[in-house]
């Protein structure tokens, strides 16, 4: 396109520059003819002056005028040149469209094509859904079917599951009352012992589970004549080997009696270092009898919830020290300890770690951190489900250590407390002698710890006493007697 428009412009061009060659061979041939008459007429010149000028006059009006005709036949072959140019460019304008049309066409008959293979593959697909549809028709009448099916065993279900939770309730009112009856056949009092994990000396025999044989040490002995040992029975006696979790499973059916509604109380009783607040607390790898009994009434009281019971927990803190009561959770003196509402084991667990920072303990002789104070921690339970309610309390008494003030070595401050620890033990002591020889008047009120327990040890309460002796040489006086207290507690009935 290109070359023909040049080819155009060259021929213009050269009609232009014929035109022009012409033009001035003309205007040439014209001067010349008028040279030749200026020369004739040279001669003449003054003569024919008058002529001349009409001459010259007359050659310039013919230039003018072939000036004009040239100027004029330029600017016809310059507009007729820009007519080409115009008509050229048109022609490549109309070329563009045409190819872009083309263009257009050539991507209209691919998209037709795509769109033709696509109503195709729609149209299987159409017939697939088709297919789908009629077998989803059929799974949904099988499922209305199903449905139907299924609402009417939930209708009968529900009546067996109303039926079942009523028989559930009924087991488990009979499992109550047979596990307290359970309880009542081994003892309202009960008496265990356990020896102090890793003592080092055995002067202590195990004879089975129930038997313990105390040796005396031969510097004990006035002569070869006296008796060199003593035995002991007990509804169950642990040895060094117990670890927590074995003690724990001795105790839980009375933990779980206080979920069937009855009171209990357990004590741990010792010499200062026998290890009762081991095995009431534990530490962080072993726990003790406290935190388990709580892991196991949360536990229960989620299966009574889910069976309809409303169930409420308050636990309360108490330290019986030098004979006057203090509250560990507010850490000051009170006749009467404030229970406080808990959710949860966590909220249990922080209220733990708060009383044991404020219990008193001290170093003596015995025991580099000897517990100086009786602690309580009390655990009530209310419930009630129609016209069956649950009120019972779980006491879990870490006893101060019983010790002789000339073994110890005591003195001032600790001396004060040695003696209001060892009253109370032996007020504690004068209470169970008094249930042991049935007594109308059983003395609770000789000591705080006896008259803030008083209530949970009468009636259906159950009460265990958990002895914990140690095996060493030096301690045969004390081991003896914590020995002689737990045989008399042992004889021991609840006044009801």
């Amino acid at each position: 396109m290109e070359k023909e428009l040049k080819d155009i412009r060259t021929h213009h061009l050269k009609l232009i520059e014929d035109k022009l060659i012409e033009l001035i061979t003309h205007k040439n041939r014209i001067l010349a003819v008028q040279s030749e008459e200026i020369g004739e007429f040279k001669k003449n010149f003054d003569e024919f002056k008058p002529l001349t000028q009409v001459i010259q006059k007359t050659t310039r009006e013919c230039l003018s005028d072939f000036q004009s005709k040239l100027d004029q036949a330029d600017r016809q072959a310059i507009q007729q040149f820009h007519q080409q140019q115009d008509q050229l460019e048109y022609h490549a304008s109309r070329l563009n469209q045409q190819q872009n049309q083309i263009q257009s066409i050539q991507e209209l008959f691919e998209q037709q094509t795509r769109s033709r293979l696509q109503i195709a593959e729609t149209q299987k697909a159409k017939e697939r859904m088709l297919i789908e549809l009629q077998q989803t028709k059929e799974e949904l009448e099988q499922k209305k079917f199903l449905k139907q099916q299924l609402i009417n065993n939930f209708k009968l279900s529900q009546q067996q599951q109303i039926q079942l939770q009523q028989e559930l309730k009924d087991t488990e009112h009979q499992k109550r009352y047979w596990n307290n009856l359970l309880q009542e056949a081994k003892g309202n009092i009960r008496v265990y012992c356990r020896i102090r994990p890793n003592s080092q000396e055995d002067m202590l025999l195990l004879n089975g589970e129930c038997t313990l044989v105390l040796r005396v040490p031969e510097r004990f002995l006035k002569s070869t004549n006296c008796q060199k040992e003593s035995s002991f029975n007990f509804e169950h006696i642990f040895s060094q080997e117990a670890d927590q979790q074995e003690i724990y499973n001795e105790l839980s059916d009375l933990v779980q009696n206080v979920v069937d509604g009855h009171n209990v109380c357990i004590f741990a009783y010792g010499q200062t270092g026998s290890g009762k607040t081991y095995t009431m607390q534990g530490d962080d790898y072993n726990k003790g009898v406290i935190p388990r009994a709580i892991e196991q009434i949360f536990k229960e009281r989620q299966g009574m919830l889910e069976l309809g019971w409303q169930m409420n927990i308050r636990v309360g803190f108490q330290e019986i020290y030098n004979e006057q009561s203090r509250d560990l959770i507010t850490n000051q003196k009170c006749d009467e300890v404030k229970l406080l509402d808990v959710k949860d084991i966590v909220e249990v667990a922080d209220h733990f770690n708060t009383a044991k920072k404020n219990r008193q303990v001290a170093e003596t002789l015995s025991n580099e951190a000897s517990s100086r104070s009786h602690f309580i921690f009390q655990l009530n339970l209310q419930g009630h489900l129609g016209d069956k309610q649950i009120n019972s309390t779980l006491n879990l008494i870490d006893l101060a250590g019983s010790e002789r003030a000339n073994v110890a070595k005591t003195e001032g401050d600790r001396f004060t407390e040695t003696k209001a620890i060892n009253k109370s033990l032996s007020a504690l002591g004068d209470v169970f002698n008094a249930l042991y020889t049935k007594q109308q008047h059983v003395p609770f009120r000789n000591s705080k710890l006896t008259f803030s327990l008083y209530k949970y040890m009468e009636g259906s309460s159950k009460t265990l006493m958990m002895v914990n002796i140690s095996s060493r040489s030096e301690d045969f006086q004390q081991t003896l007697a914590s020995l002689r207290f737990a045989e008399k507690v042992k004889t021991c009935s609840i006044k009801k």
